[in-house]
């Protein structure tokens, strides 16, 4: 839609899934894309992430924190009853009675408020609600959290990040997520950082091979179902990878990927790469597409949106390119090359 359009029709808000679980992916970079991140700051980050999307009720799906910005896959949920005692488990996790700053209730205070149920204590909770299950509030706190570390660690004063936040909503289908989640694992070694991504300490899925519980139960949500850590592994490996279970220094930094040289050709006949070959290189889609998943998904939710802000204007679900898709449709049909060749050297 143009700017002008938009501006007419009110819309001021992003595409957010209406009534229901929300699965979003999530990317922000820092200011003038400043490598901010060394690994200190990255594990950091990794548990200030943890500790804002228990307090918010949101699930991790997948992450990956690079050196100049970051790529999350996250379950919003719809609003959902908080009892009190869920509700002081969730503040603790963000106050302790040391660290509480001036402007919010120390546990035991709002603890005692809301004990005592008047109208002061149920003030204060409607406040510490308005805070859950919110996807921007959940990344505005999460960013400005980060940024006030940062820059009381290193001296630093002012923003650290570009902008508020890109965010695409992805069906939360097994097909669409996991096709995110192994895109977004798949950074470090599209930047060249390690051969394998179970090497990257710094995102879910080497989290998740190094034993880390909460790591694994994301890729099992991804997965649709309850399925064990051990039986979806071999199936996403062959998603990474474009093959089987491959034991570990079995992968080379070149094997199952295409030259540049090759793609180029391929994508020039309008013909289509291997989805492993294509999640390697940088794809507009997840960072542009507004939204992804099948045809049903995206006109439902694209029907919900025109319809809560007034607009007329039909949405449409266009074929994803250059890729073998399995189904998937984006909301924009981008005009521009959607798949990055030079980022597959």
């Amino acid at each position: 839609m143009k700017a002008s359009y938009l501006r007419r029709a009110g819309y001021r808000g992003r595409l957010l899934v209406e009534g229901q679980r929300g699965v979003y992916h999530v990317m922000s970079r820092t200011s003038c894309g400043q490598y901010l991140f060394d690994d200190e700051g990255k594990a950091v980050f990794v548990e200030m992430l943890r500790k804002q999307a228990g307090f918010c009720g949101v699930d991790v799906l997948a992450y990956c924190v690079m050196g100049n910005h970051f790529h999350l896959l996250i379950a919003v949920p719809e609003d959902v009853d908080v009892s009190d005692a869920e509700l002081m488990r969730r503040y603790r996790l963000l106050y302790s009675e040391k660290g509480c700053p001036p402007s919010s209730a120390s546990p035991s205070v709002l603890a005692k408020v809301l004990e005592a149920n008047e109208a002061e204590g149920q003030m204060l909770r409607e406040r510490i609600l308005a805070r859950m299950h919110d996807l921007s509030v959940f990344m505005r706190e999460l960013k400005q959290r980060f940024g006030i570390w940062y820059n009381h660690r290193y001296q630093n004063k002012g923003t650290i990040w570009a902008k508020r936040f890109t965010s695409v909503v992805v069906e939360s289908s097994r097909e669409a997520l996991t096709t995110v989640a192994a895109y977004i694992d798949l950074n470090p070694v599209r930047a060249e950082l390690v051969d394998d991504p179970e090497d990257y300490a710094f995102s879910s899925y080497g989290s998740a091979m190094h034993g880390s519980r909460k790591a694994r139960a994301g890729y099992q949500a991804v997965f649709c179902g309850e399925v064990k850590w051990s039986e979806l592994l071999p199936d996403y490996r062959g998603i990474l990878y474009g093959k089987g279970m491959m034991s570990k220094g079995s992968i080379g930094k070149d094997q199952g990927r295409i030259a540049p040289e090759r793609a180029d050709r391929v994508l020039s006949k309008e013909g289509k790469l291997p989805l492993s070959d294509v999640l390697r290189a940088r794809v507009r889609y997840f960072t542009a597409g507004t939204a992804i998943g099948s045809d049903a998904f995206l006109l439902s939710v694209g029907g919900q949106w025109s319809e809560r802000h007034g607009l007329d204007r039909k949405r449409h679900a266009y074929p994803m390119r250059c890729a073998e898709w399995g189904g998937l449709r984006s909301f924009r049909n981008l005009q521009v090359d959607p798949v990055e060749l030079t980022s597959l050297n």
